[in-house]
């Protein structure tokens, strides 16, 4: 989630960080929480399904655009590359013996 300075946003004009389809958090002066995907933006606040919170209503804006959040893909392509890995090790653990203390014995004819 990307800030956005609400007292910058008072009257003037929509934010520029904030488009429709964006996924926001909102809290508002009465400390009340909202999640939601912009459907309406103007210079005076954003709407949603839910209604529409005025920007002098809000005291913090977070704004998650979608597909830009690369966290994610990071997280994700770690999952895949490390789920890979194991996959080979365990289709090769055949091949592999841990002997211990010494040599391994040869396998008999």
């Amino acid at each position: 989630m990307q800030p956005v300075r609400v007292s910058d946003l008072k009257g003037n004009a929509a934010p520029a960080e904030v488009r429709e389809g964006d996924r926001v958090e909102v809290t508002t002066r009465d400390t009340e929480k909202f999640e939601f995907t912009v459907t309406e933006i103007n210079e005076f606040g954003l709407g949603g399904k839910f209604g529409f919170i005025p920007y002098e209503r809000m005291r913090s804006l977070s704004v998650r655009q979608p597909g830009g959040n690369y966290e994610d893909a990071g997280y994700w392509l770690g999952i895949l590359l490390g789920t890979a890995l194991f996959v080979a090790l365990i289709a090769n653990a055949d091949s592999v013996s841990v002997c211990s203390p010494g040599p391994c014995p040869s396998p008999q004819p």
